[in-house]
């Protein structure tokens, strides 16, 4: 059972540049294991490998979904919890956020 809020959703897209060789798959497990508490759910969305994009990495851009069950979000906590994913993966599989 898992309680649904009555408080909205923050959403925010992302995208973070990684090895060729990592599966967008492996970041999404990452994910489920080590989440930060205020995610609750990332979807990716995009994958991109074009002319722009450094030489043996690839671009995988995410759906982030934040939410809290007792209050609604700041701006601040939901940057948070973004920068928290990121290191996440920065920390597992050299993720960088795309700029």
């Amino acid at each position: 059972y898992t309680e649904v809020s009555k408080f909205p959703a923050v959403i925010r897209d992302l995208a973070v540049v990684v090895d060729e060789a990592i599966p967008a798959g492996a970041l999404l497990e990452c994910f489920k294991t080590g989440r930060p508490g205020l995610v609750q759910d990332v979807r990716l969305f995009d994958l991109y490998r074009g002319e722009s994009a450094i030489k043996g990495r690839k671009s995988l851009a995410f759906r982030v979904v934040m939410q809290d069950t007792e209050r609604t979000l700041t701006d601040a906590e939901a940057d948070a919890a973004r920068d928290a994913l990121v290191a996440l993966w920065g920390r597992r599989f050299a993720a960088t956020l795309r700029t």
